[in-house]
């Protein structure tokens, strides 16, 4: 699966909506809701960034609508895109300088078990994402790429002052760079037939290491991992897509579309073929 890179570390994104889109990250994404909402599917439950909220994207797969605020208008928002290296430099940095707390005691089991996290911002966050913003719109200000770098460790150090926060947590988790490369090469893997043993040795793991971490950091077996993650995609696909059912099945390595179905509709109660006809009839809800 192809990940997204980004060249820019902080960027004005608008755009009129697209319907449901698949992300595939291979860094760490800090934004802020400028105008509109960002809606996040996760399994069967939709999280929503409103105006004004800030989001972290951690590596990994994202099922993400951008909404416009009412028609003719556009979705706007402020992106941070960080690699793990970058962040770890940047945050190294700022501990040496300012003498940060970087102990991770953060426990909330919400976020512990997803790769984003929507959450109101500091008055302090705000303000900075308001004079990027107006950055950006000034006819009279030039957001040089320099100027761009420069706000990245402001950034970074106004998310770490937040506390025992989800932000800071989330952060953190991204600067641990074995720890991203070993997420990334799972994400990587989602639509490729490897054997777990396959996975420990790209890992540079033993297998029972691999097995050890893999249900640490995605809290289930690498079997029913993969397997969720195959169904959330096509079932997204089915809403965002002109594939067939079976197209879809072999799309996300269900080479078998009996067995495809089945999953399915174990997964979500409906088969395949009856919640397309509810989508084109206009009656499913994501």
């Amino acid at each position: 699966m192809q990940q997204e890179k980004s060249v820019s570390a902080v960027k004005l994104e608008r755009g009129s909506g697209r319907g449901v889109q698949v992300h595939t990250l291979a860094q760490i994404v800090v934004g802020m809701v400028m105008s509109g909402c960002k809606k996040i599917y996760h399994n069967d439950s939709l999280f929503t960034a409103q105006q004004g909220d800030i989001f972290i994207l951690c590596e990994g797969i994202h099922h993400i609508e951008n909404c416009p605020p009412s028609k003719g208008k556009e979705f706007e928002q402020i992106l941070f895109c960080l690699t793990a290296e970058q962040l770890h430099q940047n945050i190294v940095t700022l501990v040496n300088s300012y003498q940060l707390e970087c102990f991770e005691a953060h426990k909330c089991p919400q976020c512990r078990n997803h790769n984003f996290i929507i959450t109101t911002p500091t008055a302090q966050l705000s303000d900075f994402f308001a004079s990027i913003y107006n950055s950006f719109n000034s006819t009279d200000i030039h957001m040089s790429d320099n100027l761009r770098h420069l706000r990245t460790p402001e950034l970074i150090y106004h998310i770490l002052s937040c506390g025992n926060s989800c932000m800071r947590s989330k952060l953190l988790s991204g600067a641990d760079i074995d720890q991203v490369k070993f997420r990334c090469c799972i994400y990587d893997n989602i639509l490729k037939d490897n054997t777990v043993e396959s996975l420990a040795q790209q890992t540079h793991r033993s297998l029972t290491s691999f097995k050890k971490e893999f249900t640490k950091t995605f809290a289930t077996s690498p079997h029913k991992w993969f397997i969720e993650q195959r169904l959330q995609l096509a079932k997204t696909l089915l809403y965002t897509s002109d594939k067939t059912v079976s197209q879809i099945g072999n799309h996300c390595t269900f080479t078998n579309t009996s067995h495809f179905i089945r999953l399915f509709k174990q997964r979500f109660n409906i088969t395949p073929y009856a919640l397309k006809k509810q989508i084109l009839r206009g009656e499913a809800k994501r």
